[in-house]
């Protein structure tokens, strides 16, 4: 895939090291991204403020008085 079956020993290894932890980082920032975004309107879902459909329409406010932002 990447063609680093043409590399020797050591090589191959420190590159398919730096591979999968470039793959980490890339995760870690990815799913950290969609926490922040995600993570206040869902957690609303889940303590019983708001609908899961009322958040998928942006209707369901992050504040603490509930009241709708759109």
């Amino acid at each position: 895939m990447f063609g680093i079956e043409t590399l020797g020993g050591n090589t191959q290894a420190a590159v398919l090291v730096g591979i999968v932890l470039f793959e980490a980082i890339v995760l870690y920032l990815g799913y950290g991204g969609l926490e922040k975004i995600l993570g206040p309107s869902f957690k609303r879902v889940l303590e019983g403020h708001c609908a899961f459909v009322d958040v998928l329409l942006r209707r369901c406010s992050v504040s603490e008085n509930g009241g709708a932002d759109r």
